[in-house]
């Protein structure tokens, strides 16, 4: 142990299971909840929370109807997040060493798009021993699953909210929104179609709550118009089987997308008097975190990115 940690008494005190205990109570609310959890009596339960209070040196609860965290809890939550997930993927790369694999690569996306998929595809031609997993999620929940060490990097856009969020950012492209239908559809017979116009049409588009559907919505009001109210709403894959299959509705993807749908004959996009800019997309991660298996992953995600 190194100098500095001698220095610091709750470190050498502190064991995984007060972090377990710590995040259990923290996520359940009161003692009760936390022990029937974690299979413990609440007298257990108590003696475990005494102890790390003690060890740290300060409350971590404000003992209120429900458990709530004191400032000193909510520094030390950060903690325990990153040291379990870390304890978590170190487990998981064992386990993948024993079964063969010679590294594991976690990656998370918040758009389909030809990037993620081609640029896995490149790291596993010179490394067919690594296992790759996608997490594809909402752009809050990825940075969530990046700050417990679930994942090691996501593709996503740069928001304000991301160049500020304290992980290391690089931009690989730039994306912007496209309204599509699929063969037949009336609207791509014309030479250029308005916003205006598409309102009068049926439509399927992404859940309020993502970042397409608010770039989407603000295009409109821009152009002081109401945006269409849709008569589905769902993601990207099941917008796609739906327009497939119902015929006659409009919806919309990002450039990337309808990239690799036109490509298979399944969409195209209408021909709209005014662009709609998503933005910028890149890669996110820690910096401190990042081991060869990662730089080498952003490289491949670099090259890639040049082919859009």
């Amino acid at each position: 142990m190194s100098p500095d940690l001698q220095n610091i008494p709750w470190a050498r005190r502190l064991k995984l299971r007060h972090l377990e205990i710590f995040l259990a109570l923290h996520d359940s609310g009161s003692l009760t909840a936390a022990a029937a959890r974690l299979h413990m009596t609440q007298p257990a339960m108590s003696h475990w929370l005494a102890d790390i209070e003690e060890a740290v040196g300060h409350a971590l609860f404000v003992r209120k109807p429900r458990f709530a965290l004191t400032a000193v809890g909510q520094v030390l939550l950060a903690h325990a997040q990153r040291m379990l997930g870390d304890v978590r993927r170190t487990d998981s790369e064992l386990q993948a060493v024993q079964a063969g694999l010679r590294g594991r690569l976690h990656v998370g996306t918040t758009l389909p798009s030809v990037l993620v998929p081609r640029a896995i595809a490149r790291v596993l031609e010179g490394r067919p021993d690594v296992f790759a997993e996608v997490h594809e999620s909402s752009h809050s929940e990825l940075l969530d699953k990046l700050s417990r060490c679930e994942i090691d990097l996501t593709v996503a856009a740069l928001t304000a909210p991301v160049l500020s969020s304290g992980f290391a950012c690089e931009r690989l492209f730039f994306d912007n929104v496209q309204i599509v239908a699929t063969h037949g559809h009336p609207l791509l017979q014309r030479t250029r179609v308005s916003l205006e116009e598409v309102r009068e049409h049926a439509w399927i588009l992404p859940r309020r709550s993502t970042i397409m559907r608010e770039v989407f919505d603000s295009a409109f009001a821009a152009h002081q118009l109401a945006p269409p109210a849709p008569q589905v709403e769902a993601n990207s894959s099941m917008r796609l089987q739906v327009l497939i299959a119902a015929g006659g509705l409009l919806s919309i993807f990002s450039g990337s997308e309808v990239n690799i749908y036109r490509s298979l004959g399944l969409v195209e996009s209408l021909p709209m008097t005014s662009e709609i800019p998503f933005g910028e997309f890149g890669a996110i991660w820690s910096a401190d975190r990042a081991g060869s298996l990662i730089n080498e992953f952003l490289e491949a995600l670099r090259k890639e990115a040049r082919l859009i």
